[in-house]
């Protein structure tokens, strides 16, 4: 009988063929149900105008315009002049008590840190579909149930809940939108995803500008979750998640079903099984399991330090220089709709080189750039607003398109057995360097554009550390820690030479196989590959 791994199995059957297009679609689509809920505080908080008249005390002729006595609304009979009602009008969260608006996005920003930290890996364990849906429920219902909140900290405490459920979903459908695709598309796959993201921004920003309540709003968001419950009608469980804990058949079922859609069942051998490295019962009893395989070895640990400060970089880059460009229009909806697809060149940009020049030389890049554009605004003049604009705009496009470029690379390093639990870590780092871009930017107040020189300094060293990764262009999603060492150790042989043979990353293996030459990407079929552009191998 033969054996085949997950990777040999797609590259017969077809590694983006007809029934994973269906499934990508899904979950493409998915994205603007998260688009919601990540950005639901921007217009459910939005701030109102209103007028302020004197409750105590001399009467006024003239009320206060967007202002309160003493800076406190309890001074204020207060009428407001905007027709829509945003949950900061409803509850009188002006003047002094303005900051709460912002509380609710950082509290909900604290849910899914939670989320990623605490209930990360539980995709690991029962599997990635099971938890997603359990996750799409809690969000529908936590996030649905504040639209009816009666009290201010009801809504609070429901939108944490809905925040730790909805972190599963972010997470969950990455890691499935990269297990179901073969290694030549997983960076297509992945970054258009992000594509897919900055569209729904726009989508959502429209659906916004015609709600007259947050209420509304927030139950709409919430309900259209609903259509999703249908999904595991169409998408099946990861294949890579089965056959690492162990469940060949069920895998091998799957697989089956795929090549049937996609027209190469008869291009299967006749007696095959699946076949999977670092899964032995022999090696489950000497090796650390879960999260602690990410301290077993200290390449291991320094890769994912290094990941967890690259996300963190990433993620309060990205939301400061989005908060800090929020005015580039007058409109919110205009505004916040503009913010989301200039990310689309991005996401271009990055699907062009990515199989050309690698995982690490473009996240590297991006960040190197980005964190350059930031530095330079400290040293412009006043009089250079346009430059300023024109670079702080480079450096939200450089970050949009390393983050996109931090989901394939850190999935294509975690192991399969861990690699939710891995990605709920460096989620959790993301979160944290979300929470804290409103305290960088206030480095504005100490000197004028230091928020830039911060946030320069932190994405350019990112970059620099970064380039200590393992370059994972047309290698095999790795099974298990000798798999990411063999990474390491190809990496160290530096470019191709006919002395040396591909064997899918396994250790400790001295049997050698047939070379096998691989596209690069799904766009370099039938092209000559150069020494330098051939798969990692082993001696």
């Amino acid at each position: 009988m033969e054996s085949l791994s997950v990777d040999d199995v797609l590259n017969i059957i077809g590694q983006f063929g007809r029934s994973q297009r269906q499934f990508y679609i899904g979950i493409s689509i998915l994205q603007f149900f998260l688009v919601f809920h990540m950005l639901l505080n921007v217009f459910t908080g939005l701030d109102p105008t209103f007028k302020c008249y004197a409750k105590d005390g001399e009467p006024k002729s003239e009320p206060l315009i967007n202002q309160c006595f003493d800076d406190s609304p309890q001074n204020c009979t207060i009428t407001y002049t905007t027709e829509y009602k945003s949950f900061a009008s409803e509850w009188n969260l002006i003047c002094s008590e303005k900051y709460k608006v912002a509380l609710v996005q950082s509290v909900w920003m604290g849910g899914v840190m939670t989320g990623a930290l605490l209930l990360g890996g539980v995709a690991d364990v029962i599997g990635r579909l099971k938890t997603l849906m359990i996750a799409l429920l809690g969000t529908i219902a936590f996030e649905g149930f504040s639209a009816f909140a009666p009290t201010f900290m009801v809504m609070v405490v429901l939108r944490y809940l809905g925040g730790i459920c909805c972190s599963l979903v972010i997470l969950v459908s990455f890691v499935l939108s990269q297990e179901l695709v073969g290694m030549d598309w997983r960076s297509f796959c992945g970054i258009f995803v992000a594509m897919f993201f900055a569209v729904g921004i726009g989508v959502f920003a429209a659906i916004a500008s015609v709600m007259d309540t947050w209420r509304t709003l927030t139950f709409v968001c919430s309900v259209s979750g609903i259509m999703f419950l249908i999904l595991p009608c169409y998408i099946p469980e990861s294949p890579r998640w089965l056959a690492s804990q162990g469940r060949n058949d069920e895998a091998k079922d799957i697989l089956e079903g795929m090549a049937r859609r996609n027209g190469k069942l008869g291009s299967l051998p006749t007696n095959w099984e699946i076949s999977i490295t670092g899964n032995n019962k022999d090696e489950n009893d000497k090796k650390p399991q879960g999260v602690g395989i990410l301290v077993s070895h200290p390449y291991v640990l320094l890769l994912t330090l290094i990941q967890i400060y690259s996300w963190f970089v990433n993620s309060a880059t990205y939301y400061g220089l989005t908060i800090a460009a929020s005015n580039l229009g007058g409109d919110a909806y205009v505004s916040t709709a503009l913010s989301g697809l200039i990310e689309i060149p991005a996401c271009v940009v990055a699907i062009a080189i990515i199989d050309r020049i690698g995982r690490r030389l473009t996240l590297c890049g991006f960040m190197m750039i980005g964190g350059s554009a930031c530095l330079c605004i400290q040293f412009l003049p006043t009089s250079f607003s346009n430059v300023k604009t024109l670079l702080a705009l480079c450096g939200k496009l450089s970050i949009s398109a390393s983050f996109s470029v931090c989901y394939i690379h850190s999935a294509e390093i975690f192991p399969t057995a861990i690699r939710n639990s891995g990605m709920g870590i460096v989620s959790v780092a993301a979160r944290v360097g979300g929470m804290l871009a409103p305290l960088i930017l206030m480095l504005g107040d100490i000197l004028p554009n230091l928020q830039f020189t911060a946030l320069g300094i932190m994405t350019f060293v990112a970059g620099v550390l970064n380039l200590k990764l393992p370059e994972t262009l047309g290698q095999p999603m790795p099974e298990s820690v000798a798999d990411i060492l063999a990474l390491r150790n190809a990496g160290k042989t530096g470019s191709i030479s006919k002395d040396y043979q591909y064997n899918k990353l396994e250790t400790g293996d001295e049997d050698t196989e047939e070379v096998i030459v691989r596209p690069r990407s799904p766009f370099m079929r039938g092209k000559t590959m150069t020494e330098d552009q051939m798969p990692l191998i082993e001696e």
